[in-house]
């Protein structure tokens, strides 16, 4: 008795390899560059083509080695990018047995004598065939030792010698490699093109399938065709050729789209109950946390596509009404879903119970979906006419050169000049007066004034000494008396007498006095702003805004630029800091 052996099953992956350009779906571009190519006499002798897995890069290969040497059914036909099929030459290199059609694995041919074969073989002239072709797969797995040894073959091989390398890390090919060659990358295959290719095998294997399973498996597949397929295979013979949204995403283990649907529905709805109840029931029945949360990922984006009112396009039929339903919530609102997803994605991998913190995520949606967008806010606060803000203007007794509503002194404008004969005759002696009658004499009449002097001067270390540590007792023509206090240097009062004289011509006297005088600018100018902070605050806008954010607080007040007035003369740009280490804006500051 003879046992007669079924035939082998062979795999949708394998059985559906396209067998003509116009059957390689999604790579439109690559197929009109060599169709193009190919009528005008330009096509080159090496290729490299690149991309994810499972999207046809092999298959491009083969296709363009039997199209380069089909011949036709009669013997007579050129190359062409729609072989027959029918030829010699189609029929041996689809099966693999061609002898001038070499398929090289470069995992397993990485060394520098591989490459020695190849450069050899070149020598020779194609046998049977039109070209001579040499595929390399996973070209990147290739030695530097190998690479270098092709670089002279590549660049000027034979005529009736082509290359075609194929990879999935372009990035580890040498760019020497990569300048003697064409490069194509193709793309990955949309999800709508996906699941149209898979309903019309599904159609010719009679497996019935619903729409959303096939949608399921394309958007699992992530633009591979092969992963589809092999999905397709795999839910074929779970379901028994018959595909249910249920079946498959039990399969995949993510939850159906009518369960993401109900979670992000209720917890955008504020319904924090309904949307752990659907995702309790997603997750037992064996739904990822992970994968749930990347499915709640893709409907918030194609919601937000929608409301923007472009890419729509990648949502199925069966989904467009959810998705106008979602796109109805904002775009204020899905972007806020957007960032809380998204950072409740990483969290999963670092959480040790990933379905608690997928629960902890949906609390929060479903919390922040109650809360007002910013819009809304200030659709709440009251509408205050832009003239009612308080005049920032420094309050009576703020010291010359500090900026009202700031917590730090202003940069000074440079001091007015006064010419010599507005000068009181006491302040520069006769004997002492400059010779130079045009020269002007700095009026000194308060500690600010001498402050401005010395940032005129770009003296900011000793500017910012004398705002925070000297405080004024008395000032007369050439005398002043202060008090020093914090950690002021013991020379400050001798350094001030010395640049004083020099500045203004005249001899100085600095003395130190017992007695407290006056607060230091720095001491005057932060009673200003909390002055100006406390008058802010009981602006009604101002008050309806701390009410709505609480905790918020007045953090910088900033002067409005005044139009068209002549810019003033400030410091120069390099007064922040000084070479003794210490900032201009931390002394300032106090």
């Amino acid at each position: 008795m003879t046992d007669s052996l079924a035939p082998a099953y062979r795999v949708l992956a394998r059985k559906y390899r396209p067998e003509t350009f116009s059957e390689l779906i999604g790579q439109e571009a690559l197929v009109r560059t060599l169709s193009n190519a190919l009528k005008l006499g330009r096509l080159a002798h090496a290729f490299v083509l690149t991309g994810v897995r499972g999207i046809g890069k092999t298959s491009t290969a083969r296709l363009l080695a039997r199209g380069l040497n089909c011949i036709g059914e009669d013997g007579n036909g050129d190359a062409t990018l729609e072989p027959c099929g029918k030829c010699e030459p189609c029929k041996a290199i689809a099966a693999g047995r061609h002898v001038d059609v070499l398929e090289i694995d470069a995992a397993s041919h990485t060394g520098v004598d591989d490459a020695r074969e190849i450069i050899e073989g070149v020598g020779y002239r194609a046998v049977s065939a039109r070209y001579k072709i040499y595929i390399i797969d996973e070209v990147h797995m290739m030695s530097k030792s190998a690479f270098n040894a092709l670089l002279k073959t590549l660049e000027e091989p034979p005529d009736a010698v082509k290359f075609i390398f194929a990879t999935t890390e372009i990035r580890k090919v040498p760019v020497t490699i990569l300048s003697r060659c064409q490069r194509y990358d193709l793309r990955r295959v949309p999800a709508a093109l996906l699941t149209a290719h898979l309903d019309n095998i599904c159609a010719k294997e009679a497996i019935h399938a619903e729409a959303d399973a096939l949608a399921a498996i394309a958007r699992a597949a992530e633009g591979s065709v092969r992963d589809a397929l092999s999905l397709l295979d795999q839910a074929a013979a779970m379901t028994a050729d018959t595909l249910t949204n249920d079946l498959v995403a039990e399969m995949l283990g993510r939850p159906g789209r009518r369960e993401s649907q109900a979670i992000l529905t209720a917890a955008l709805g504020g319904d924090s109950t309904a949307a752990l109840a659907a995702f309790a029931q997603a997750y037992n029945r064996g739904s990822e946390p992970e994968m749930l949360v990347a499915d709640l990922l893709d409907i918030v984006h194609l919601a937000s596509m929608r409301a923007a009112g472009g890419g729509g396009d990648a949502a199925i039929e069966s989904e467009n009404g959810m998705i106008n339903d979602l796109a109805e919530t904002g775009i204020a609102r899905l972007g806020r879903a957007w960032q809380l997803l998204l950072k409740g994605h990483g969290e999963l991998g670092r959480a040790p119970n990933p379905a608690a913190a997928c629960e902890m995520l949906i609390i929060r949606l479903a919390y922040a979906a109650t809360m007002p967008t910013p819009g809304e806010l200030i659709q709440k606060l009251p509408q205050a006419p832009v003239n009612t803000a308080p005049n920032l203007a420094a309050p009576a007794g703020t010291p010359a050169g500090t900026l009202a509503g700031t917590s730090t002194p202003a940069p000074a404008p440079v001091q007015k000049i006064a010419p010599p004969e507005a000068a009181p005759k006491e302040a520069v002696p006769q004997d002492e007066a400059p010779n130079d009658k045009n020269v002007a004499t700095p009026v000194i009449s308060s500690l600010a004034d001498i402050v401005s002097l010395a940032e005129t001067h770009n003296e900011m270390l000793l500017a910012a000494r004398i705002r925070n540590h000297v405080q004024l007792v008395s000032l007369t023509p050439s005398s002043l008396q202060i008090t020093l206090i914090g950690k002021a240097p013991e020379a400050l009062p001798g350094d001030i007498a010395r640049y004083l004289s020099e500045w203004t011509g005249a001899r100085w006297l600095v003395s130190l006095s017992d007695k407290g005088g006056e607060k230091t600018l720095a001491e005057q100018a932060r009673d200003a702003d909390e002055k100006l902070r406390g008058s802010l605050q009981e602006q009604p806008l101002v008050a309806r805004i701390l009410e709505v954010f609480p905790g918020a607080s007045i953090d910088e007040i900033k002067q409005p630029e005044a139009p068209n007035l002549a810019e003033p003369i400030g410091p120069p740009d390099d007064a922040g800091t000084t070479d003794e280490g210490e900032s201009n804006s931390e002394e300032m500051s106090g």
